[in-house]
């Protein structure tokens, strides 16, 4: 009997089969540490100004003290203030915090959501798949699995939240057309990658028992890309703050970062194209499994889990990434337009 995980017998499908509507995204991610995360949430505010996508919600899997207003700061920058930002229960600080205090001071950057007031993270993601269409909402996690998986586990009318009876695990196969993981390393099996290994148990029982379709970017797609230098006005744009601050290029300088959450988010809301050009391809149906946060991947025609694989030139996906990143927020470009005079 195969000892590998994920392996069903659901319809494989993807976001390119399911029609025009654009995605509802959630993003659950655990920036703090790592700049990719700011990266990240820059690039769905940008994907959602040129319609491409709803960003509906975003959970905070570590908890450092200005997560949420830091978080808040990115998505009020782009004139999205009042997407809710969850927090997990979980007390998660084992990184340095490299600019989330600084992007998260309201004195510096405009914001509204605070930790004290955040809802944890199983109530809002209850609340966002509870309100949502049938099979409409895409989950992109770009960091540990914690909040997830308890969203997997939570029970049926989670602390009254007017789910009418239904458990996560229902709530996910009604609403979720997708999940999107930055989990993985598909080209290194010995490498015990760093998202897995913040929860392991988490990474293998989401593998072996989330019932839609996973798709996992790993390690090695986002590593070479490298994003973010070309970021500028750190005074106001609270993402080239970040990317000031994180020590890439020594802090104090804006310099390029590896890119493996936005990878995630572009293929979540765009799929594996760009117009007609192919950035990557995805692999077979499989199963998944995590042996000491190790990755191992085993094809079959009934598995509910495909990986991304290379297809076009690093450089050219970082191209794509960097100008979705560095585009002008469209609120603030109608707030700065000259008026009839």
């Amino acid at each position: 009997m195969s000892t590998l995980i994920g392996i069903g017998v659901v319809p494989f499908l993807f976001a390119t089969a399911f029609g025009a509507a654009p995605p509802r995204i959630i993003i659950d991610t655990d920036l703090r540490s790592d700049v990719d995360d700011a990266g990240a949430i820059a690039l769905a505010n940008a994907l959602a100004d040129n319609g491409e996508c709803e960003l509906i919600g975003v959970i905070a899997s570590q908890t450092g003290p200005a997560i949420v207003s830091a978080i808040n700061a990115i998505n009020t920058y782009y004139g999205r203030g009042d997407v809710p930002v969850g927090i997990s229960p979980i007390d998660d600080q084992r990184f340095d915090d490299f600019y989330a205090p600084v992007i998260g001071d309201p004195a510096l950057y405009p914001s509204t959501q605070r930790n004290e007031t955040a809802p944890d993270s199983t109530t809002l993601y209850r609340r966002l798949l509870h309100e949502s269409p049938d099979q409409s909402v895409t989950i992109v996690v770009i960091g540990s699995q914690t909040c997830v998986n308890l969203l997997l586990e939570s029970e049926a009318d989670f602390e009254g939240d007017g789910s009418i009876g239904r458990t996560g695990r229902d709530l996910v196969a009604a609403k979720v057309r997708e999940l999107v993981l930055m989990a993985g390393n598909f080209a290194d099996a010995g490498h015990p990658e760093h998202n897995v290994a913040l929860d392991p148990e988490a990474s293998q029982h989401i593998a072996a028992t989330w019932p839609t379709p996973i798709v996992y970017s790993g390690f090695e797609i986002g590593r070479a890309i490298l994003t973010g230098g070309r970021m500028r006005n750190p005074e106001t744009n609270p993402v080239a703050k970040a990317y000031e601050l994180f020590p890439a290029g020594g802090v104090g300088n804006i310099a390029a970062s590896a890119s493996y959450d936005q990878t995630a988010v572009y293929y979540a809301v765009c799929g594996v194209m760009c117009g007609e050009e192919a950035l990557w391809e995805l692999s077979e149906a499989g199963g998944v499994a995590f042996p000491e946060s190790r990755t191992r991947f085993e094809p079959a025609g009934g598995g509910r889990s495909r990986y991304l694989i290379p297809k076009a030139p690093v450089e050219r996906v970082a191209e794509v990434i960097e100008q979705l990143m560095t585009q002008p927020p469209k609120a603030r470009a109608e707030q700065e337009r000259p008026g009839p005079k």
